[in-house]
């Protein structure tokens, strides 16, 4: 008798529909708690009572669905409030997965490198077996190790080693496929900006005849601190490129980022991309900053370094098809501007003296003008740092948390870093924790222009010379942000006051 009792109080366990509700909403809590603790952003004062407001709450709904005191209507209310619940935890869990994907993505270290055989648009080689006994220029300058494993790719195509000629020189390296000296050339196409001064319709007049990617893990080039404790610096390097962030290019976009977490302060220091600057990878010789993207971002972090003497601990890497994104799914962003002007790079994007709200494609075309503005690449430089300044404070306001996963999206595709995840989330942390502003400071350094003889070119070209007491003073600021001191309106202002007098 007893045992006929208990079979059916089973079988009404399992045909109770709140079980099976309660089943869903139990996974739904555990796998929201375990993605809560894995990607470690939210801080224990708010993760704890939200732990305990969740277990209380499934004790709740396991009251109301299982318990056979419960009238019908209490039930279905309960079981409402499940349904509620789950919608909720549903989105909490995606919003978790959506940063612990996004965090993966930027802080992958891989470079990406795309080498092409290129030849001009009315050459006779059609594919890769009409390049045999042809000649193929190919690019001696910098890291050729990608170089090197393509010409091993082009010999198992070919079944025989090509022949190449080697080139000094991206003049040089043109001028002789335009002018048939050699039949094709081998392009890694994070170069193919500099083909810009001297051949200007090279896109038009050449042609791809295949292509060869490479995945490349970089350097672990980062200083690791504490960065919720420590002061630290942030390279930010923007390369001219469309389409993957990990593709190698010139250096268009180049910023120290100074932050002090104890006193919530930032300085940003621009740098003019063609500021001329001993290159580590080039054996120290005098060339165009932005040069250096084109050997990669170690390139460039190991030239800053050692010209500003200061220790970059960690970079990020952005290109054109970041700003567009990460500006879009922030809703657009709001910057002063000086000036009145039209970008030169797109005639649809007027920007007004005062506020403007920009989208991402007109943002893009505000950080990208040098022509339309009187001081050219220096306040191009400026307009630069006007933007992160708008995006960082657009990011730490409430808006964020209607486009967070819009945001989450385009930053996972749209930007690259050398910090760990776990640097990042224990920022966010520290940031929710405390919810405090930042005071963010502005400065750059800037020089004379001439027309000096640049290695990666092969012939004199326009350059920035630095000025050395601005410079000089942009690297006492920049030790007054590591020291712990704060940088004063009076600081810029004298700062300001050397960039005027540098020319």
């Amino acid at each position: 008798m007893k045992n006929n009792v208990e079979n059916q109080e089973k079988k009404k366990f399992y045909k109770n529909a709140g079980f099976y509700f309660l089943v869903i909403y139990a996974c739904l809590t555990v796998a929201f708690i375990t993605q809560a603790f894995m990607v470690n952003i939210v801080p224990m004062k708010f993760l704890i009572p939200i732990v305990v407001v969740l277990v209380l709450l499934f004790a709740g709904m396991w009251y109301f669905q299982m318990n056979g005191k419960v009238n019908k209507i209490n039930k279905v209310l309960g079981k409402v409030a499940i349904v509620v619940l789950s919608i909720l935890l549903g989105v909490g869990n995606w919003y978790l997965f959506s940063t612990d994907t996004a965090f993966s993505k930027i802080t992958n270290k891989d470079d990406v490198s795309v080498v092409s055989v290129v030849v001009m648009k009315n050459s006779p080689i059609k594919d890769m077996s009409d390049l045999k006994g042809q000649r193929l220029g190919i690019i001696n300058l910098g890291d050729t190790s990608t170089q090197e494993k393509a010409l091993n790719d082009i010999t198992s195509d070919l079944g025989s080693e090509p022949t190449t000629v080697k080139y000094n020189s991206y003049k040089d390296f043109g001028d002789d496929l335009y002018d048939e000296k050699v039949d094709a050339i081998l392009l890694d196409e994070g170069s193919r900006g500099m083909f810009e001064d001297n051949h200007a319709d090279f896109n038009l007049r050449t042609r791809v005849v295949k292509q060869y990617t490479y995945k490349i893990e970089s350097k672990d080039i980062s200083k690791n601190v504490n960065v919720t404790t420590k002061p630290f610096n942030i390279y930010i390097t923007g390369i001219d490129t469309y389409g993957s962030i990990s593709t190698k290019s010139r250096s268009d976009v180049n910023m120290i980022v100074s932050v002090n977490p104890k006193t919530h302060q930032i300085l940003m220091t621009g740098i003019p991309r063609d500021f001329y600057v001993p290159q580590t990878c080039q054996n120290n010789q005098l060339d165009k900053l932005t040069h250096t993207g084109i050997f990669g971002v170690d390139c460039t972090i190991n030239t800053m370094e050692n010209f500003m003497d200061i220790d970059l601990n960690y970079y990020a890497r952005v290109n054109f098809s970041s700003v567009v994104d990460i500006v879009d799914a922030l809703g657009g962003i709001t910057v002063n501007s000086p000036f009145a002007f039209t970008a030169y790079t797109n005639h649809s994007v007027h920007i007004k003296k005062g506020e403007n709200h920009l989208n991402g494609e007109q943002t893009l075309g505000f950080v990208r003008e040098r022509y339309g503005l009187s001081d050219g690449d220096r306040e191009r430089s400026r307009n630069q740092m006007r933007v992160v300044e708008a995006m960082i404070n657009k990011a730490i306001s409430p808006a964020i948390i209607t486009n967070y996963t819009s945001i989450m999206n385009a930053v996972s595709g749209s930007f690259q870093t050398n910090m760990s995840q776990s640097e990042i989330t224990s920022l966010i942390k520290m940031q929710l924790d405390d919810m405090s502003k930042w005071d963010i400071k502005q400065i750059q350094v800037s020089g004379q222009g001439a027309t000096m003889w640049t290695p990666a070119n092969g012939f004199n070209a326009y350059v920035m010379v630095p000025n050395d007491a601005c410079v000089e003073n942009a690297k006492k600021l920049i030790e007054k942000i590591d020291s712990g001191e704060m940088i004063t309106d009076e600081d810029i202002a004298y700062q300001n006051e050397l960039v005027a007098q540098a020319g």
